[in-house]
């Protein structure tokens, strides 16, 4: 009996599907024949016995429960419990059990190893895994912006087997980022960005797999944005066919920030705080949109700005960046960059310029 037992659950582990339909067939089964054997044998007994009652009687028996509130006292209906609760049921029950709990943990390790497809919606795709530090201080950058604190992140990278960390909402798929279907289990359809990260600041590949990815991302879902991170500004022809795409030149920017360091101590202190989500006063950004007030200028602009707290930097047209603004007036589609201790929409800003 005991042989068959587990002769049964290893069949039953490597055909999950039938092997759990099986179960609750016998499980049924075993519940049915012994509250219609119960009542059909015990009623004469008990003329209070309602079906109900039989029913209530086998479940808390195949459960190993046994309130004590009904029993069987014919032939019977002993027998019928023997045999559908002690000798079927209980095997069936204590299966189904190792069975679920094999699912769950089987569900585990596929999460932890990235083999599984998080479901994710509106979520930010993290591509690469340069190393765990990286990683984790921009998750944690990313969801300091109140909007996003409860977004979800996906992580797609074949540089790890699992992931060295849990947090709560950030889910992992392992496989090639080269690969449509590494992309298809992360639910690309449904992001709505991706960083793209080096894979390494030592691989001197890396701005060509950068751009690959890029190039697969806005090929699956067109309207994605991707935030790519290259390393040598002279790859910059590498993304030339990829239209929603922004770039961030790592090396450039921080070997830029070192010098005006240099020369002008407290440029760093600065950068540090408009750049991040975690301290209050970050330079953000607002796309000018529709009834913008005619002949504005951006002089004007900026003071109107300033009496709301508000310091505009500067301004993008097109692919020219502004920090200087004589001649310029305010014009739809325009990218206003300032510094303010919230993002705010065109409406908002539209407001404030008016007020």
């Amino acid at each position: 009996m005991v042989y068959r037992l587990n002769r049964l659950m290893r069949q039953l582990r490597q055909r999950k599907s039938l092997g759990i339909g099986l179960l609750l067939l016998i499980l049924a089964v075993s519940i049915v024949g012994n509250a219609l054997t119960f009542f059909f044998f015990d009623k004469a007994s008990k003329p209070d016995l309602t079906v109900g009652d039989a029913f209530w009687y086998s479940v808390i028996s195949i459960a190993t429960i046994g309130y004590g509130d009904l029993s069987s006292t014919s032939v019977g209906a002993r027998i019928g419990t023997a045999f559908f609760i002690v000798f079927v049921g209980l095997a069936a029950f204590t299966s189904a059990v190792s069975v679920g709990i094999d699912w769950l943990l089987e569900l585990r390790d596929k999460e932890r190893s990235g083999m599984g497809s998080p479901g994710a919606k509106n979520h930010l795709l993290i591509v690469n895994f340069p190393n765990e530090r990286r990683v984790r201080q921009i998750i944690d950058e990313y969801l300091q912006e109140p909007s996003l604190s409860k977004a979800e992140i996906v992580i797609v990278t074949d540089q790890i087997e699992f992931l060295p960390f849990t947090q709560l909402r950030v889910s992992f798929v392992r496989g090639s980022p080269l690969q449509e279907e590494t992309y298809h289990r992360a639910n690309v359809r449904d992001a709505r960005q991706a960083l793209i990260l080096s894979t390494g600041y030592d691989d001197p590949n890396s701005d060509s797999v950068v751009a690959s990815i890029a190039s697969i991302l806005e090929h699956l879902k067109p309207e994605i944005r991707s935030i790519a991170e290259v390393l040598n500004s002279e790859h910059e022809l590498l993304f030339r066919g990829v239209k929603n795409v922004s770039l961030v030149y790592t090396f450039r920017m921080s070997n830029n920030l070192i010098v005006q360091e240099a020369q002008d101590p407290g440029v760093n202190m600065l950068t540090q705080a408009i750049t991040s989500n975690q301290i209050e006063g970050t330079l953000v950004s607002t796309r000018v949109g529709k009834g913008a007030e005619q002949s504005l200028s951006y002089k004007e602009a900026a003071k109107r700005l300033l009496d709301h707290e508000v310091n505009l930097v500067g301004m993008i047209r097109g692919e020219d960046v502004h920090v200087r603004f004589d001649g310029l007036e305010v014009t739809e589609n325009d990218r206003l960059v300032y510094i303010c201790s919230n993002r705010m929409d065109w409406e908002t800003v539209r407001s404030l310029l008016t007020s």
